[in-house]
């Protein structure tokens, strides 16, 4: 399976589950295009504010995912302007990329140059829903010895205290 159907799966499952990862958040489509475009972001949604959030999904995100969301929000607020009349009010439009993992320079430019564009880290959860190994930290299971049947029947006290 490749990168692009792993991405693809794990978008489907996050749309599905929305609500439950952004709160009054609405999906407005998969595979959205903007009007006039061949551009195609991942996903786009709409808060209770009105702002529209164009989504990217990345197994990692690096370089190649900054390019392609400053694209998609370019693309859509051409195409916004173009079809909003003058004097409406446009809502505001983000890019989101969501990744498990974020190369450090794609954090740093985002915060250096003020991009406005989230960084969404995704549960490692949903790495599951694409199919892809988890890289989960090894969970350590105590060891319960087994009671030795010597310490075991009636000559175990009770300790609860009298008229309770």
């Amino acid at each position: 399976m490749s990168d692009y159907e792993h991405e693809c799966r794990i978008r489907d499952y996050y749309a599905s589950e929305l609500d439950q990862h952004r709160p009054g958040e609405l999906l407005i489509a998969r595979e959205n295009s903007p009007t006039g475009t061949s551009v195609r972001a991942d996903m786009k949604t709409i808060d209770r504010n009105n702002t529209i959030r164009i989504w990217e999904f990345k197994i990692r995100a690096g370089h190649s995912a900054l390019g392609q969301i400053l694209v998609y929000v370019a693309m859509t607020r051409r195409a916004q302007a173009m079809t909003h009349r003058t004097g409406e009010h446009n809502p505001l439009i983000r890019g989101v990329i969501a990744a498990f993992d974020f190369h450090p320079t794609i954090i740093e430019t985002v915060e250096t140059l003020n991009l406005n564009i989230e960084l969404v880290t995704l549960p490692p959860v949903l790495a599951l829903a694409g199919a892809i190994p988890a890289n989960l930290p090894p969970v350590s299971i105590p060891s319960i010895p087994a009671l030795d049947s010597k310490f075991a029947g009636p000559h175990i006290t009770d300790h609860t205290p009298k008229g309770i």
